[in-house]
């Protein structure tokens, strides 16, 4: 995409076509980052202990009153 240093001279489609480019090489950036970011550490260790549900679950409803 050609630049130029007036941006009094670009036409709306232009200038809408600059900004969505900007936008867009600056959101490829972020997502590379945050894939480097993310493979570089080490996965979460969880310790928090497993949770078990009886086969007895009932769910209850109650009515909710007017006001």
């Amino acid at each position: 995409m050609p630049t130029t240093s007036r941006t009094g001279d670009l036409t709306p489609d232009q200038r809408r076509r600059q900004v969505a480019a900007l936008l867009a090489r600056g959101v490829v950036r972020c997502c590379q980052l945050a894939r480097r970011a993310a493979s570089s550490l080490p996965a979460p260790k969880l310790n928090a202990p497993d949770l078990e549900v009886s086969a007895d679950t009932r769910l209850s409803v109650s009515r909710r009153s007017r006001r």
